[in-house]
C-alpha cells in the first residue's frame, strides 16, 4: 500500500492511468518507487519527492498557479 503524502504545492498526478499504472508498478516493487533513481530513501514516496521536491515517476505533479 502506498501512502499518499500531500505537500503544498503539489497534487496527485490528475491522470488516472498514470496514477493506476504508477501505483501497480509500486505494489510489484514491494512498496519502492518505479523509477531508477538515486534517492536515499526508495519506499514509495520516495525521499526525492518528500525531501529534494523532485518526482521522477509523475506519481505527483507541481502545481502552476
Amino acid at each position: 500500500m502506498v501512502n499518499i503524502y500531500r505537500k503544498e504545492g503539489w497534487d496527485l498526478n490528475p491522470n488516472d492511468k498514470i496514477v493506476n499504472a504508477i501505483l501497480k508498478r509500486v505494489e510489484l516493487n514491494d512498496g519502492l518507487c518505479p523509477c531508477h533513481n538515486e534517492c536515499e530513501d526508495k519506499m514509495c514516496p520516495c525521499s526525492g519527492y518528500r525531501l529534494d521536491n523532485k518526482c521522477c515517476c509523475g506519481l505527483y505533479v507541481k502545481k502552476y498557479n
